[in-house]
């Protein structure tokens, strides 16, 4: 199925799109996939690690929604497609058969109107630096031409989110590199957006401050944040700002 502008058009959006550069890029991209493809929500997430990502940009509340979730919870096809560096494209998430992330399926159907969710990696060569997600409220499977424009709207949002990395380069130490569109790159894959504000500075603060009352791990400290959101149902942002602030503390079970 392909609906919206053809494709000479779709390209030059996405060109016009690089164009404007920074934020504004990661919107008109989003915007217009929204009106090219067989979707009713877009998001750019820039991501580290599964559990260190900032959405750039979403076109509504549930794109948003649907990534904070897949942050509270570590599982989902955003998280997927960032790990495998592979599409992950679902016709249907509430159609029972998504058992790799059943937490967040059971929680994107009951707390959202998307059904069909359709998540592309942004790569440069073997480095994934986020993801392009869309989700559309009514099932639908992606035909060969909407994962062809996808695709191409992917590689868009990889320069996209490059551009907003202090001298545009996925070199750490910020020299310039000659990396072309697609091509490989050498590089510090946790360090590369290591100085660029991420949207959730409280959580990364609060897995610091449960690390000192629970002597626990990183990872176990920001599992225990997870959890307790996951429990109480709440957003992930929101408990970091209780712990923060000194009105949620944890405690060693004795």
């Amino acid at each position: 199925m392909t609906t919206g502008r053809g494709r000479p058009d779709f390209e030059q959006g996405l060109a016009a799109a690089l164009a404007a550069g920074g934020a504004r890029a990661a919107q008109l991209i989003c915007e217009l996939c929204v009106d090219a493809l067989p979707v009713t929500g877009a998001a750019i997430t820039a991501m580290v690690s599964p559990d260190r990502q900032s959405t750039m940009w979403a076109t509504d509340e549930v794109a948003a929604r649907i990534d904070e979730l897949q942050l509270r919870l570590a599982e989902g096809p955003c998280v997927e497609a960032f790990t495998s560096a592979a599409p992950v494209l679902v016709p249907d998430i509430a159609d029972g058969v998504h058992e790799k992330w059943p937490m967040f399926a059971a929680a994107a159907v009951r707390e959202t109107v998307a059904r069909g969710m359709y998540v592309l990696p942004l790569l440069g060569g073997p480095i994934s630096i986020g993801v392009l997600d869309f989700y559309r409220d009514q099932p639908l499977a992606f035909g060969p031409d909407d994962v062809a424009r996808a695709l191409r709207a992917s590689d868009a949002a990889f320069w996209a989110v490059l551009d907003m990395r202090p001298g545009g380069t996925l070199d750490p130490t910020g020299a310039p590199d000659n990396a072309e569109p697609g091509g490989g790159v050498d590089v510090d894959v946790e360090g590369w957006l290591a100085d660029v504000p991420l949207e959730r500075p409280e959580v990364y603060q609060a897995t610091g401050m449960v690390i000192a009352q629970l002597e626990l791990s990183p990872d176990d400290a920001l599992a225990t944040l997870r959890a307790h959101a996951f429990v109480h149902d709440r957003p992930i942002d929101e408990v970091a700002r209780d712990v923060v602030a000194r009105t949620l503390r944890f405690a060693k079970e004795k």
